[in-house]
């Protein structure tokens, strides 16, 4: 069974909110029109409906976690919220037939695994089974190409990455796949750190990633630390991620949204931050200062 969080959203926020969701766990979104008042268009779109003044949005979970979460995120932006169970109708198929392999940075691709890559192409093959995360989010692709960057610099070797809140594990694999030495994923979702064995084992780096549900006190230090999550926990994982960082290591923290920025750049005080954007989300990347 799956559960389905349903709502009703202004129009002009209803994209914004769908990638909310989305970070927030979702496998699936639809955006439906409310009775009401005429759509509204984008030019350039053929004349392709882009938003309604008044949408439905329905966002599909696997589990009731991640809706009573995202539930918790979005109440102030909606009405007529709410969630039930209903059929299990596929998502993860849904997924896995729509999604095409595309490129992150000239150097690296990412694949769905029933996609053989080119000789030669540097690619990381992904199912993203129950988890979420196959790098076409704005989010993933901020950290995807950060790594990218961060491992083509002059080699700091030993190079060991933090991964907290790994979905699909599609970052720590990818950065073993570009050099990385290391990686442990950190996720409280037991079907994201399957999900994350499978397509380590998919992209022959298993022996290199280690999987957990919390980060222990122990753990660390890190060359590079990422978290891709969003703005709350953020800043409420804020001591964490900083002890796990080593003393001249690099931070990526993504699933911010602009106007969220100035509070996670308090909560990491310390730390040089700097901004980057794609599609409306930030990521803030730096140095302890």
């Amino acid at each position: 069974m799956s559960v389905r969080l349903s709502c009703i959203a202004s129009g002009s926020r209803a994209e914004m909110l769908g990638q909310i969701l989305g970070a927030a766990g979702a496998h699936a979104v639809a955006f439906e029109e409310v009775p009401g008042g005429p759509a509204f268009y984008d030019e350039g779109l053929a004349a392709e409906p882009r938003y309604w003044p008044h949408t439905a949005i329905s966002a599909f979970f696997t589990h009731e976690a991640a809706a009573h979460f995202a539930q918790r995120v979005i109440a102030g932006e909606v009405w007529a919220l709410h969630e039930e169970p209903v059929a299990d109708e596929g998502w993860e198929a849904l997924t896995s037939r729509t999604w095409q392999a595309f490129p992150v940075t000239p150097g690296l691709w990412i694949y769905p695994n029933h996609e053989e890559a080119p000789p030669g192409r540097l690619a990381v093959h992904l199912d993203p089974g129950l988890a979420f995360g196959t790098g076409t989010h704005p989010t993933t692709r901020l950290c995807l190409r950060w790594l990218y960057e961060a491992l083509q610099a002059p080699a700091q070797a030993p190079r060991k990455l933090l991964d907290f809140g790994c979905g699909s594990g599609i970052l720590a694999i990818a950065a073993l796949r570009m050099g990385a030495r290391a990686a442990t994923c950190i996720d409280i979702d037991p079907l994201a750190l399957a999900a994350t064995r499978d397509n380590a084992q998919r992209n022959g780096v298993a022996q290199r990633l280690r999987t957990a549900p919390d980060l222990a006190a122990d753990d660390g230090p890190y060359d590079l630390v990422v978290a891709n999550i969003l703005a709350g926990p953020l800043i409420a994982q804020a001591g964490a991620l900083m002890r796990a960082a080593a003393p001249q290591g690099r931070i990526a923290l993504s699933g911010i949204l602009p106007d969220q920025a100035p509070a996670v750049v308090r909560a990491f005080a310390g730390w040089a931050l700097s901004a980057r954007e794609d599609e409306g989300w930030v990521l803030l990347e730096g140095l302890r200062s």
